[in-house]
């Protein structure tokens, strides 16, 4: 026991240097905060009307654990048309609150005190305290920003280890945009097969991809999906990021323990959240719509960044978030940061929150507005100018 009395799984999760900055950011009134991923536009109407009209109607009670059943046929369609995945609604596909849920307790099925966990870097801090807490441990495995941040499968198989357990992928990455091709998550799918382990993949950007791009899930290779446990999420895709409703898929013994697992703790995802999902997939025009908003106002903040001194940005293939390289500075990305914040008041991510190799980059998300990515840019370059002069 910790000598505070805190449980050690608790004390072992460390906390997201992503909220530093937000808490730093709260202090400031006039912000061009260009760190949250959330869409800065509220969810399409069609959606809040027919959760509207269905909550009047009496979908206001607890549902079973794994989601209404109407929800989780819908999914299991959605996921044979879009992501080529073939799922039992009854057992191998459930809904959860969000995908942070739907990856804490896929984690936690999978994974025990002394398991390691193979993920390519830089990745999502979140990460991080659903492992720990588990009592795993995170192999971190390096990309490089020639190749676009797409994890190299020889670098993961050269990870593993007789102590592997998982491997964790994120396509659309956050924070880095990458998308991983079908060719390279194919080879990835041999390693993972012949290496007899398990592999978790974050799919919660997979509508956000650009430039004739495709999306590919690694769970519709059929010799995967026993192995494989696939996470969804309705909150970046459709502006939906209130209503905490995502879903997850795979093997039925594994959906069935996270659905014990989901039983003790949320019991289920509220029913209007559950309503408003279905809503979402009975609108699929709706997707390209907010895809392309996105895509106009990423090529905005590539073109903006390309003339800020000392700023390299990566142009991102997918997800709402570009990547920028410090080239101009021997500062630290964290203190970058805070310059940022106490001279211009506006609010980016440190490279460092997402591992040690992204040390030298920063994160800004174009999920907001263009007026506030300009205004954002533009102090940024303000600062970085005053590192040269």
């Amino acid at each position: 026991m910790n000598a505070n009395g805190c449980a050690d799984r608790i004390v072992r999760m460390p906390e997201s240097g992503i909220r530093e900055v937000f808490d730093k950011a709260a202090q400031y009134d006039d912000i061009a905060d260009l760190s949250i991923g959330e869409p800065d536009f509220t969810t399409p109407e069609p959606i809040i009307d027919a959760v509207d009209e269905r909550v009047r109607a009496g979908a206001t009670h607890y549902t079973p654990t794994a989601g209404r059943s109407d929800l989780r046929e819908s999914l299991s369609r959605k996921l044979a048309r879009e992501n080529d995945i073939s799922v039992d609604p009854e057992s191998e596909v459930l809904v959860t609150p969000g995908a942070m849920g739907a990856l804490f307790e896929s984690i936690h099925s999978l994974v025990d005190p002394g398991d390691e966990v193979v993920i390519p870097e830089p990745f999502w801090p979140n990460y991080h305290g659903h492992v720990a807490s588990a009592g795993g441990t995170i192999v971190p495995v390096e990309t490089d920003r020639k190749d676009g941040f797409v994890p190299s499968p020889d670098r993961i198989a050269d990870a593993i280890t007789a102590d592997t357990k998982l491997l964790v992928l994120n396509t659309p990455s956050n924070p880095t945009g990458a998308v991983i091709p079908q060719a390279t998550l194919e080879r990835i799918a041999s390693v993972v097969d012949e290496a007899d382990i398990w592999c978790l993949v974050d799919e919660t950007y997979e509508s956000l991809v650009y430039d004739d791009r495709e999306h590919y899930s690694i769970a519709s290779d059929p010799a995967l999906f026993d192995r494989t446990v696939t996470v969804h999420s309705f909150s970046k895709a459709y502006a939906m990021t209130g209503w905490r409703v995502g879903y997850v898929s795979g093997p039925s013994h594994i959906i069935d323990s996270i659905r014990v697992l989901q039983e003790h703790t949320v019991s289920s995802v509220a029913e209007p959240a559950q309503v408003a999902a279905m809503a979402a997939l009975e609108s699929p025009e709706l997707l390209e719509e907010i895809r392309e908003t996105f895509d106009r106002r990423r090529t905005l903040m590539v073109d903006r960044l390309g003339s800020v001194p000392g700023l390299s940005p990566v142009d991102p293939a997918g997800a709402f978030y570009v990547f920028a390289e410090l080239t101009g500075t021997e500062l630290d990305s964290r203190s970058v940061v805070m310059r940022l914040l106490e001279d211009e008041q506006v609010a980016v991510v440190p490279g460092s929150v997402f591992g040690e190799s992204a040390e030298s980059f920063l994160r800004l998300s174009y999920a907001t507005n263009e007026a506030t990515i300009e205004d954002g840019t533009d102090r940024m370059r303000r600062v970085f100018e005053s590192f040269s002069a």
